[in-house]
């Protein structure tokens, strides 16, 4: 598997933590649709465009010694991310319901916990890699 320095994840997991909590904390949805674009960026041109990763780049010059993170996992999170923005942004714009700001603040939680070291994302995948197996054995 492709890695990723985990220096860099945790960059990104920073940007969405600063991001989402300030859109929060403004109640501005276009902080959210910027975070939302940021994200899509990523999934779609991979991480050379992710704009967290290429500034913690430019700051940390070298990153050959770090260790490293497998990229499925980092798109995974990302894709749960994204939808989770998406669903906040489509909520949002049809009722203008509080609840928009409930899926932004799951982003801000799995990005805080990363942080601290459990990645959700991470269990996630590893749970549903776990159930296709056992359903491959049946």
């Amino acid at each position: 598997m492709k890695g990723i320095p985990v220096t860099l994840v945790k960059a990104n997991q920073l940007m969405l933590v600063l991001l989402t909590l300030t859109s929060i904390l403004f109640q501005n949805i276009y902080i959210v649709m910027f975070t939302f674009g940021l994200i899509v960026l990523s999934l779609i041109f991979g991480p050379r465009a992710n704009v967290a990763m290429q500034i913690a780049k430019w700051v940390i010059k070298d990153l050959k010694n770090d260790e490293t993170e497998a990229v499925v996992l980092l798109r995974f999170n990302q894709i749960i991310a994204s939808s989770l923005l998406f669903i906040a942004i489509i909520t949002f714009l049809i009722t203008q319901h509080w609840i928009a700001w409930v899926f932004v603040g799951m982003v801000t939680v799995a990005a805080s916990i990363a942080l601290a070291g459990f990645c959700i994302g991470c269990f996630l995948y590893y749970q549903y890699k776990r159930l296709l197996y056992k359903s491959s054995q049946s």
